[in-house]
Order: C-alpha cells, then sequence, then structure tokens
C-alpha cells in the first residue's frame, strides 16, 4: 500500500512537473549543449560541414585574441558599478516610496516607466540626449560641465553606459525592493521603535536583516543584466568610440555574426555563461550566509 501510494504521488509530481521539464530541456538545455559542441568547431554558422577542433578556440582567446580580455574587463567594470548603483538607488526608491504619501503610486509609476521602454530605444533616446540636447541645455543654464563628450570620449563612455542602465532597469529592482518592505511584519517595526531604534537602526537592524531574500533575487537580476549587457550599448555606442566601450556580448556577437566565426563567438558565451554561473553562486552563497547569520 506504502509503495502504491509512493508511486502514485510520485505520478501527480511527474504530470505537474514533467512539460515544464520538457520545455526547459528543449529551449535551454539543448540548444546549451549544442552550443557547447559547436565551441569545439571551427563552424561559421553557414556551412553544413563542421570541422572538429578541440580546444583550439578556448586557447585563441585567451592567448592571441587582443580584443576578448579588455571586453571581459570592461564588462566587470560595467557589472560592479552598475550593481551597485541599481540596488542602492533601488532600495533608496522603495525606502522612500513605501512611507504615507498621496502620490506614492504616481512616483512609483514614474520611477518604473523607464524599464516598459525597450533597451534598444532607450539606447537611441539617450544617444540623442547626450550628443544633442546635453550642449542646447548647458547653454541654456550655463552649467558647462555638463557639456561632456560623453560617448566619444573614452575615458567617460563607460560611465554613461552605466548611468543608462541603471536608469533603466533600477525602477524594477525597487518594486521587488517595495514587495520585500510591505512584506515585513509592521510590529517587528513597531517593537522597535519602542525600544528606542531610529530610522537608521530600524533599516539596518530590523528591514534589511529581513528582505535578505528579496535582496538577493535583486542583486542576481542585476548581476545577470550587467554580465549580459548587450543592446543599450549596441544602440547607445555600437561599442565605440574605437573599442572603448566593447564588453563581452558585442565582441562575441562580432566574432559570430559579423566576421562568421560562430563556433569561436560561441566559444566566448560558453565562458561568458560560466562565469556568469559562478559570480551567481558565489553570490547566493555569501547572502544566504550573511542572512543567516544575521536572523
Amino acid at each position: 500500500m506504502r509503495g502504491f501510494m509512493e508511486k502514485s504521488k510520485f505520478g501527480v509530481n511527474l504530470l505537474f512537473i514533467g512539460p515544464i521539464l520538457i520545455i526547459y530541456t528543449l529551449l535551454f538545455m539543448y540548444p546549451f549543449f549544442e552550443g557547447l559542441y559547436y565551441s569545439f568547431t571551427n563552424w561559421n554558422g553557414v556551412d553544413p560541414k563542421v570541422n572538429f577542433i578541440g580546444l583550439k578556440n578556448y586557447i585563441e582567446m585567451f592567448t592571441k585574441d587582443e580584443y576578448f580580455l579588455p571586453s571581459l574587463q570592461r564588462t566587470f567594470i560595467i557589472a560592479v558599478l552598475n550593481v551597485a548603483l541599481v540596488n542602492i538607488l533601488a532600495m533608496i526608491f522603495a525606502l522612500a516610496l513605501t512611507t504615507e504619501g498621496r502620490l506614492n503610486n504616481l512616483w512609483r509609476a514614474m520611477v518604473f516607466m523607464p524599464y516598459m521602454i525597450s533597451m534598444v530605444v532607450c539606447g537611441f533616446i539617450w544617444r540623442f540626449m547626450l550628443t544633442n540636447i546635453v550642449e542646447n541645455l548647458a547653454e541654456v543654464t550655463g552649467m558647462e560641465f555638463i557639456n561632456q563628450s560623453w560617448l566619444g570620449d573614452p575615458n567617460i563612455v563607460i560611465y554613461s553606459i552605466v548611468m543608462v542602465s541603471t536608469w533603466w532597469i533600477a525602477g524594477y529592482i525597487m518594486t521587488i525592493y517595495i514587495a520585500g518592505i510591505l512584506s515585513i511584519d509592521q510590529s517587528l517595526i513597531e517593537a522597535g521603535e519602542i525600544d528606542g531604534c531610529n530610522t537608521q537602526q530600524s533599516f539596518f537592524k530590523i528591514k534589511l536583516p529581513l528582505m535578505m531574500p528579496v535582496v538577493t533575487v535583486g542583486v542576481f537580476l542585476s548581476i545577470s543584466y550587467s554580465l549580459k549587457i548587450f543592446d543599450t550599448i549596441y544602440s547607445l555606442t555600437g561599442g565605440g568610440p574605437g573599442k572603448a566601450s566593447e564588453v563581452v556580448m558585442l565582441n562575441l556577437y562580432r566574432d559570430a555574426f559579423v566576421y562568421n566565426r560562430y563556433g569561436y563567438g560561441t566559444a566566448k558565451a560558453i565562458v561568458l555563461t560560466l562565469i556568469i554561473v559562478i559570480i551567481t553562486y558565489l553570490q547566493m552563497r555569501m547572502t544566504n550566509a550573511k542572512g543567516n547569520t544575521e536572523s
């Protein structure tokens, strides 16, 4: 009887999980392993003939490719700046817009609105603003310091990209943090206030520890987005000036679809995927460990 019940439970679980597992395998796992295979070939993406070349693509990208490692470095710089700014601003917005206020819903919608715009459209909008409107704005307001070559100066183009990407995604992360703040039991906050906690102590000692699972999600999403950033840079700078803003995604895109080195580009994609998995795993371990310690 017990064995029959266990089989019935397994069958019910399989009935619910099976379709999702099949879809996940077809849409994610199969393309990943197919890409892994192509990363060991010199396939150009068109020719039906595929030649297996072993580890030559991986050896080339780390020893002979003069653009891959610099693009990887730029990706990390953008990711670090982006993750820090996005989560700090999102948390500030969430805290400010969960207080009592008649226009809170309006402000939430305004902060979230950039996320509703396509990243490509977002890039074109900001490119127009930074190359045309900023110069006129500096003349009208007298703020000459804003009249910079935001997209043409190799020294500041990275910061322009971070500014645009932060503007785009901060509202989305804000909604996650708002949900986390609203889910906190208000009796805990009230108890802290009775014990003499000020606003700063209430946040760091009560709210933030209870929000660590939500913070983990926010940091994970911002890391994933930052390491895979492509659309915004492609429409904003195209990787320029020169190669000053070329990130890994743009670098492998050109190898795969511009220079017809699909196998080589896929090898770079595999490396980026492994980096994202490792960083995400370490981030989740650190965040969960910190949350468990504080609780």
